[in-house]
């Protein structure tokens, strides 16, 4: 369950055809996962590691977070719970906000665990973390503005 705040969304069915974005944003949330298991495929082939040492469980937990995000998009309605009172008048924008903001948080959490496999080799890698941080609060406050608006 997508626990947003106390408003649930049981007893609605809502079908929604996801546009075009909403894969545009798939689609930009997988190349953090991509690269991340070049560089590990890099580290274990040319630099000789093991896959362990290479950071091979980071990569899979990158790819379960980027999977288990990027379904969120394909749960039907009743799984998510809403920050305020859900009406027929509001559940589709509520909905495809919620939607969104599990595509932002997606990628900002395949950037952050792209920082989590450099971070061992690169020094910058740090900013990843904190920037990723940063993006993820913004998002969710800029997602409670939207949903109060539209509410």
């Amino acid at each position: 369950m997508i626990n947003l705040g106390h408003y649930s969304g049981n007893g609605h069915d809502l079908r929604y055809r996801r546009a075009k974005v909403d894969y545009i944003l798939t689609g930009i949330a997988l190349i953090p996962v991509l690269v991340e298991w070049g560089i590990i495929a890099y580290r274990a082939g040319a630099a000789g590691m093991s896959f362990g040492a290479a950071g091979a469980v980071e990569g899979i937990v990158a790819l379960l977070v980027f999977l288990v995000l990027g379904s969120s998009m394909f749960l039907p309605v009743r799984v998510f719970n809403f920050p305020f009172r859900i009406t027929e008048a509001n559940l589709a924008r509520q909905y495809v906000l919620a939607i969104r903001l599990c595509q932002v948080l997606n990628i900002v959490a395949g950037c952050m665990n792209l920082g989590g496999v450099l971070g061992k080799t690169v020094p910058w890698a740090a900013y990843l973390y904190a920037g990723g941080f940063a993006l993820m609060v913004v998002a969710v406050v800029c997602y409670m503005l939207l949903a109060f608006r539209m509410r």
